[in-house]
């Protein structure tokens, strides 16, 4: 969606009408005869997939690559259901189909939309506004496009009867106690309603809610056993996720013009041994491109490291193996960028990597793999390095909770925008 707002490609959305049954099965499988035909003795051998078979996702995935290389689209081994030439792209989930083209390409897109509409029976939803339960709203006129899920979050509200509890202004509280673990078992109905609620707000904060990322990844902790204090936080999350349903992720063209960030930033952060009852850090990681997030990580690490320059070494080598994935999907698309900085906020870390004659005194093997090779790309010129201070490092709402002021600062370094005008006036 980011390359879509900054080239200005067209953006159409078609839906396969019974999907799974264009794919042949390619074993054997039997049913018995529906009410009204059975017959004594009888049963039906089918021919094509159907829904609930386990099959059937695999069988229609290769149908439907199938055909689309037979269109003159071409596979980015980097993603699966991404297609693409030199005129269009095409993206799909199962049975939801997006195409993207840019407006000189309009004779090319209309042709394999046709092709595609006689191969398969399709539902043209026409513009591209929702997708999995994201909304998007553009504005062509300025290059700009928003990515929202409040619907999605007003129904998780709802569902847990959230609506009218406390507003709350940041998603984790900065207390401790929330980290605590349960030294007596909660009941099955407790944990139950817990692990609903982590499931159900991890979408969220998957797709378009990174800001709180952090708390629902450190709530997901506990799910086996959560205390009365986490199934509060768990609560506050949903309830803050409600509060700022209208925040939205914004792609822009001019961003680039407006401001000095640069069309891919990665930013990198680790809080050393943050973790009370392991001792393991918490590590996190941005990516945004044209203004925008389009990847994000919080997580817990999984060694204990000895200093906060080896918890930093740890999460640097993680982002820089996924900046290494990002260029490869970059080129395969044929977008030519000029950056792939990432970002560190520890001075320290960056020295032991670009001096020649400073090395990381460690005992620990797995530590010094990682120094190594970073070590290596870095002298190899492969990966560049940039320090930046602490209060600007937009990966710092990863590694912990944050107080409403510095919530709010994050939410501007992560590009979140609140669009409820832009909703009201597109309902």
């Amino acid at each position: 969606m980011a390359i879509t707002a900054y080239f200005d490609l067209g953006a159409v959305q078609i839906d396969a009408i019974s999907a799974f049954t264009n794919g042949i099965l390619d074993e054997e499988v039997y049913t018995y005869l529906p009410d009204g035909f059975k017959q004594p003795g009888k049963v039906l051998q089918l021919q094509r997939a159907l829904y609930g078979l386990r099959r059937s996702p695999l069988i229609w995935l290769r149908e439907f690559s199938h055909t689309l290389i037979k269109l003159g689209l071409q596979p980015i081994p980097e993603a699966q259901c991404l297609f693409t030439n030199r005129c269009i792209i095409v993206f799909f989930y199962v049975d939801n189909v997006v195409i993207l083209y840019h407006k000189r390409h309009q004779a090319e897109f209309r042709e394999f939309k046709q092709s595609l509409l006689q191969t398969y029976d399709f539902k043209d939803l026409g513009k591209l506004k929702w997708f999995l339960g994201i909304r998007i709203l553009r504005d062509r006129n300025i290059q700009r496009l928003w990515l929202c899920q409040d619907s999605y979050i007003k129904k998780m509200a709802k569902s847990f009867n959230l609506l009218d509890s406390a507003n709350q202004k940041t998603p984790l509280s900065t207390e401790e106690t929330v980290l605590t673990p349960n030294t007596e078992q909660a009941t099955a109905q407790e944990v139950h309603g817990y692990q609903t609620r982590i499931g159900s707000t991890t979408y969220a904060t998957t797709i378009t809610r990174p800001d709180a990322a952090k708390a629902s990844n450190t709530l997901a902790g506990f799910m086996l056993n959560p205390t009365p204090a986490q199934i509060k936080a768990i609560n506050r999350l949903i309830k803050y996720l409600y509060d700022t349903r209208y925040l939205a992720i914004e792609y822009s063209a001019q961003a680039q013009n407006d401001s000095i960030e640069p069309e891919f930033r990665c930013s990198t952060d680790a809080a050393f041994g943050d973790n009370p009852d392991t001792r393991r850090s918490t590590e996190g990681y941005l990516f945004k491109l044209f203004g925008g997030a389009i990847d994000w990580r919080s997580t817990k690490q999984k060694l204990v490291t000895k200093s906060s320059t080896e918890a930093e070494l740890v999460a640097l080598s993680h982002a820089s193996t996924e900046i290494y994935w990002w260029r490869r999907f970059f080129t395969q698309i044929q977008l030519q960028l000029e950056d792939y900085e990432v970002e560190c906020d520890n001075q320290q870390t960056i020295r032991l990597l670009t001096t020649p004659a400073i090395k990381l005194a460690t005992k620990l093997k797995h530590i010094d793999i990682h120094h190594h090779w970073l070590r290596q790309e870095v002298q190899e010129q492969r990966l560049q390095l940039k320090w930046i201070p602490t209060n600007s490092m937009p990966a710092d709402g990863f590694t912990k909770a944050l107080p409403t002021q510095k919530h709010n600062i994050f939410l501007k370094q992560l590009g979140l925008v609140d669009i409820k005008h832009l909703v009201q006036t597109s309902t």
